[in-house]
């Protein structure tokens, strides 16, 4: 088989990266303070210093061919305390936006990605209803001032995962394992995007607004007789927590029974598109060694899967799937916003992204409009729970390298061909095929 998968013309090809993950010293936020008071947890301190040297990495994203960039304002930067925005903040967020359109590279940008003011974690977080108030008058500041920078708006990045992270399995902050608490805190989101959404198109009538959704593939086992039943069902009830009572409930503006009960006015379709977080599949096996678990080995890898360094699963057909659930259920235009892999020697990410591309153009041959890509990330950067260890950048950086030197990775300058070409050639054994860890 040889040929090229061509994609649309005006495809979008870009990659993503967030504030706190390569920014550092976001000193006035919730993830900054528990960073530092959590025994074991790593502290991203000056993480990459995107703060500082944001024109060394537009200047390397332009010569990449990179035509869009996904980058999230932090909250706790431009109103460090209550009511009181820092101008200074937001006067280095313009000139950020300012020096990627001067080298017209296109933006999306994202609202909220996970970390809240110190101040607003102290009133109770996203558990609170005061938060809904106070996010929506952070985020009418920041459409007031950057409403002519983006091309597209992402209210919030991967809201089931903060709640369920925060709430229900304590990983994040605030740490907590409370039903109730991790049902206010969907709730008062969802509340706050539709606000979000409204306040977007009421200053920049046209805007392309939508949602950042973490959407693994979760597929059963396969095991014989009720064990694979038993996966089958957990699987489906997976999906569910995981995006699809989110999705239902803006789908239909009506919330999940698992968030609660009623409507949301504004709630129903307040997306322009649909932005996909995707990045692995996961395989329940039912399992009697696993009781603390709920009798599931969530770690079980089917025979001849690639793994990622942190062990996530390689799956390039999931990226298809999942786009077909979403186009499926809300007919609206799909953008990438993340897909990408851990792997510090850069022999997978060539193998991902041809096969995960592979696959969206699948999709977009299938009629689903997949209107762009953004690979996760542009260069390493600090990982939350998992520190500075794992890579998933293009290009390399050490974090612990005083100079904080860029280096690109051969995957950056395969990607930068893909761009060029817009599309990718065949066959797929001409890239490095990722052999199981």
């Amino acid at each position: 088989m040889s040929g090229f998968l061509e994609f649309p013309k005006n495809f979008l090809w870009g990659s993503a990266v967030s504030g706190h993950q390569i920014e550092g010293g976001n000193h006035h936020s919730d993830w900054w303070h528990w960073e530092l008071a959590t025994p074991k947890q790593p502290v991203s301190g000056k993480a990459i210093d995107y703060w500082n040297r944001f024109e060394e990495d537009h200047q390397l994203l332009e010569e990449m061919g990179h035509q869009a960039f996904r980058l999230g304002i932090e909250w706790a930067r431009v109103e460090p305390r209550k009511d009181e925005f820092d101008p200074a903040a937001i006067g280095q967020y313009r000139r950020i936006l300012e020096s990627l359109r001067g080298r017209g590279i296109k933006i999306c940008l994202t609202l909220h990605h996970w970390v809240l003011p110190l101040w607003v974690a102290g009133q109770g977080g996203w558990a609170s209803p005061e938060t809904i108030g106070a996010f929506l008058r952070y985020a009418e500041r920041m459409v007031e001032e950057f409403a002519d920078y983006p091309e597209l708006w992402i209210t919030f990045n991967e809201p089931m995962v903060a709640a369920l992270a925060g709430y229900i399995t304590a990983d994040f902050p605030p740490q907590r394992r409370c039903f109730r608490a991790f049902r206010k805190a969907v709730r008062h989101m969802l509340r706050a995007h539709v606000g979000a959404y409204r306040i977007i198109h009421r200053i920049r009538p046209g805007a392309r607004v939508g949602i950042a959704t973490a959407y693994p593939c979760i597929e059963p086992w396969g095991s014989p007789g009720l064990a694979g039943k038993y996966e089958r069902k957990f699987a489906e009830l997976g999906k569910t927590w995981v995006y699809r009572a989110w999705d239902q409930s803006v789908e239909t503006g009506r919330l999940h029974p698992l968030f609660g009960r009623g409507a949301i006015d504004g709630l129903r379709g307040s997306v322009d598109f649909c932005g996909i977080n995707y990045y692995f599949r996961i395989t329940p096996r039912a399992s009697f060694k696993h009781w603390k678990t709920g009798f599931f080995d969530f770690e079980a890898i089917p025979a001849g899967t690639a793994t990622s360094d942190i062990g996530w699963q390689i799956h390039p057909e999931g990226i298809y799937k999942i786009s077909s659930e979403v186009w499926n259920r809300f007919g609206k235009p799909i953008f990438v916003t993340e897909n990408g892999v851990a792997d510090a020697a850069d022999t997978l990410r060539p193998a991902y992204l041809a096969g995960h591309l592979a696959q969206l153009h699948r999709a977009i041959a299938d009629g689903i409009p997949v209107q762009g890509y953004f690979h996760w990330s542009y260069i390493d950067n600090f990982e939350w729970n998992e520190g500075f260890a794992m890579k998933f950048g293009l290009v390399g950086v050490d974090a612990d390298d005083p100079g904080l030197k860029r280096v690109p990775r051969p995957s950056a300058a395969l990607y930068s061909r893909i761009i060029h070409r817009n599309g990718l050639p065949l066959p797929p054994e001409q890239f490095a095929v990722a052999t199981p860890h």
